[in-house]
């Protein structure tokens, strides 16, 4: 991990520790003695696996890329970058692009800056980037809204007309559940939605979006029919699972967390390859017999279609240099982002596979528009 002022970086870590405290906040109730203890084992252990795997994380995601120096270079061919980012200022995407910024900065010799242009579910800053020149002055953050957008909405781009630089952060889908409820394993749980069918009510972060594509996907696989009740976000989704509104979610580990610490929520699986450091205890779906109900939630960077390649292994390059840097590393295990570097094929991989999953799932609901 290689260290760097964190002057630069202040402000924005300084907002996400407001952000995480108000958050922390927000659960409704307060859990037993018994269930507080818990929680701060729970806790503890997490802190000691991401101590263990912090380090890791940042010398993978140097090792995994090309063997390019990450010596600050003097010779980038624009005179500063811009960041597009489409999802809303102050969300997860914004606030960890504006910590790397500074980082990528240093390393370019060159400012870079985040401008955010949201709306329509991030489509009008996709529709923004894909038109952006291709000379290396823009890039834009690629989030996995990208995929599922052109089924569902009347859009004029693709992930294909941008080109890939490379992914820098994901995350996965957890089943959760209230928890007083009936069932305690993911088994159980698709015994009960067999048991009842039409019954059981799974929320989303929207019509389309990845937890809904997720969610069909697995009731797919298990051979369940369940009620899919969209929300405009995870986070909402999380809220209205832990009022009861309705009986699981598939978003992240990271919106139903202040639930579980307070006892109110439990997680019977995660949708991930392999077990979470930050759920270590919890089986993946792939453990209870359902190995296809997986989707990456990707975070990235796109240039415009036809940027020239050594611009794209100098961005590359830039992204990795700040995936190193101390107060990123900090910042990211602060607010449990996880390090998953993915060079720019690897990355094109992951989404042309789940951009079958998007098409598949689309017109298996009804939803898709073309």
């Amino acid at each position: 991990m290689r260290k760097r002022g964190f002057e630069k970086a202040a402000a924005v870590v300084m907002a996400a520790a407001v952000i995480a405290v108000t958050a922390a906040g927000c659960g409704s109730g307060s859990a037993k003695e018994e269930t507080t203890k818990t929680a701060e084992t729970s806790a503890e252990k997490k802190d000691e696996t991401k101590a263990e795997n912090g380090a890791e994380q940042a010398k993978e995601a140097k090792e995994s890329g090309d063997s390019q120096d990450l010596t600050p270079i003097n010779d980038y061919p624009a005179s500063s970058v811009t960041i597009t980012c489409p999802p809303s200022a102050g969300g997860g995407t914004d606030l960890l692009l504006r910590a790397m910024a500074p980082a990528m900065e240093e390393y370019l010799g060159v400012p870079v800056s985040v401008v955010n242009k949201s709306g329509g579910g991030c489509a009008i800053g996709f529709a923004a980037g894909a038109q952006d020149p291709n000379d290396g002055s823009c890039i834009t953050a690629g989030v996995s809204e990208l995929l599922g957008l052109p089924y569902v909405s009347e859009v004029n781009f693709t992930y294909e007309s941008f080109d890939s630089v490379c992914n820098f952060n994901s995350c996965y889908g957890a089943l959760s559940v209230a928890a007083d409820a009936p069932y305690n394993t993911l088994e159980e749980f698709v015994d009960y939605c067999k048991e009842n069918p039409g019954k059981v009510r799974i929320g989303n972060s929207g019509i389309g979006g990845v937890w809904h594509i997720l969610a069909a996907s697995f009731a797919d696989e298990a051979g369940i029919e369940v009620v899919h009740v969209p929300f405009d976000g995870g986070g909402p989704a999380a809220v209205a699972l832990a009022g009861g509104n309705v009986e699981a979610v598939p978003v992240s580990p990271q919106e139903v967390q202040t639930y579980v610490d307070s006892g109110l929520i439990k997680v019977l699986a995660t949708f991930s390859p392999e077990r979470l450091p930050e759920l270590p205890d919890v089986p993946t779906a792939g453990e209870c017999g359902y190995p296809n109900s997986m989707m990456t939630v990707f975070r990235g960077f796109l240039a415009p279609k036809g940027t020239p390649e050594d611009i794209i292994k100098k961005l590359d390059a830039a992204t990795r240099y700040a995936l190193e840097d101390e107060s990123v590393c900090e910042f990211m295990e602060t607010q449990n982002y996880t390090h998953n570097y993915m060079n720019a094929a690897d990355f094109k991989a992951l989404m042309d596979r789940e951009d079958g999953v998007y098409s598949e799932q689309s017109r298996a609901l009804g939803i898709a528009t073309k």
